[in-house]
C-alpha cells in the first residue's frame, strides 16, 4: 500500500519534455508523472499512455500581451506510450514515445492554417536512487538520458516547408538531467516534492532547418495531500527558463528564450487493482517572453496507468 501511495504520488511530475509555453513548440509535450521521478522496485513495470491538448491564443512581448493585433492561435493533440522498469532497487531504465494527432498554427486571412501530425521524438533515461531514509521519509534520485529524433520532420506541405513548431520531431538530438527529491509529512498526510531538470538541443542541420534551441530549465514544487485511494488532489508550482536559440554562424534568435510560472492542478484515483488514472492542467500564471512570442495559454490531459510485479 506504501510503494502503490508512493509510485500514485510521484504522477504528478515529470521532466518536461518541450516547452510548457510554447504550445507548439516541436517535440513531445511534456506530461505529468511522478514515477518518472523516482526509481521503482526491482523487476516492477509501469505503462502509461496518455492524451494531451495544449491551446495558445495571445502573443506575448516581455510579460505584457503585445499590443500586435494579430489572432493566429495554435493548438495540439497528442498522445503517449511511456514505459518503466526497475532493474534493482537503485536502477530504473525508462523510455517513451508519442504520436501527434494534430499540430495547427492559424494564419491571417486568406491564408490556409500550417498543419501537422506524425510521430514525434523517442527518449531514453536511467534513474539512480542515491538516498531513501526511511527515518526521516527522505528519498532522493538522480536522471539522465537521451531524447532522439525519429519522428517526422522536416515535413512539407504542397512543396513549402512546415514551420519549425509544427514539425511532429524536435529534429535535434537532446541530452537530459534532473535530480528529484520526495518527502514525507504529517504521518502519510502531506508529501512534498522538488524536481530540478535540464535540457541540452543539439544543433538541427536538416534539408530545411539550421537551427538549435536554447537550454532548458526546470524547477518543479508540489504539495500532495492522500484522501482517499479514489481521490488523491495534489498542486504544483513550476518554474521554467528557456535560453535563446541560434541560427547559422552563431546568430541570435531574439524572438525565442521565457520565462514562465504555472500552477498545475491534478487529480488522481485509483479505480482499481494496479490502475491509476490521473487528471491535470498547466495553467501559467507568469510569462515573460524574448521579442514577440505566441504563448500557451493552457494544457490539460488524462493519463491511465498500469503497474506490474514480474
Amino acid at each position: 500500500m506504501k510503494y502503490r501511495t508512493i509510485v500514485a504520488a510521484f504522477f504528478v511530475f515529470a521532466i518536461p519534455s518541450v516547452s510548457s509555453a510554447q504550445c507548439c513548440s516541436a517535440g513531445n509535450p511534456s506530461s505529468y508523472a511522478f514515477s518518472d521521478q523516482t526509481s521503482l522496485k526491482a523487476r516492477s513495470l509501469l505503462i502509461s499512455s496518455s492524451f494531451k491538448y495544449g491551446y495558445s491564443g495571445k502573443y506575448f512581448s516581455g510579460d505584457q500581451v503585445s499590443a500586435m493585433n494579430l489572432k493566429t492561435p495554435a493548438s495540439f493533440s497528442f498522445i503517449d506510450l511511456r514505459a518503466s522498469f526497475g532493474i534493482s532497487q537503485r536502477f530504473t531504465v525508462q523510455t517513451e514515445t508519442g504520436y501527434y494527432i494534430s499540430k495547427v498554427q492559424e494564419n491571417p486571412d486568406p491564408y490556409p492554417a500550417d498543419r501537422g501530425k506524425g510521430l514525434g521524438d523517442a527518449a531514453i533515461s536511467v534513474r539512480y536512487r542515491f538516498l531513501k531514509n526511511l527515518k526521516h521519509h527522505l528519498e532522493l534520485n538522480g536522471s539522465a538520458g537521451v531524447r532522439l529524433p525519429v519522428g517526422v520532420f522536416d515535413q512539407e506541405k504542397d512543396g513549402v516547408k512546415l514551420p519549425l513548431t509544427i514539425q511532429p520531431s524536435s529534429g535535434s538530438l537532446v541530452y537530459l538531467a534532473g535530480i528529484s527529491a520526495a518527502k514525507t509529512l504529517s504521518n502519510d498526510k502531506w508529501r512534498l516534492f522538488a524536481v530540478l531538470s535540464a535540457e541540452f538541443p543539439q544543433l538541427i542541420d536538416s534539408r530545411n532547418f539550421y537551427y538549435q534551441y536554447g537550454n532548458l530549465y526546470n524547477l518543479s514544487l508540489a504539495v500532495v495531500h492522500p484522501v482517499h485511494k479514489l481521490f488523491t488532489p495534489a498542486l504544483q508550482l513550476q518554474g521554467e527558463m528557456r535560453s535563446h536559440a541560434t541560427r547559422e554562424a552563431g546568430q541570435v534568435v531574439e524572438a525565442s528564450g521565457y520565462r514562465v510560472i504555472s500552477l498545475s492542478p491534478y487529480i488522481e484515483s485509483a479505480f482499481a487493482e494496479n490502475w491509476i488514472v490521473n487528471l491535470y492542467a498547466d495553467i501559467p500564471v507568469y510569462k515573460y517572453f524574448n521579442g514577440i512570442q505566441l504563448a500557451n495559454s493552457f494544457k490539460a490531459g488524462i493519463k491511465l496507468t498500469r503497474r506490474i510485479s514480474l
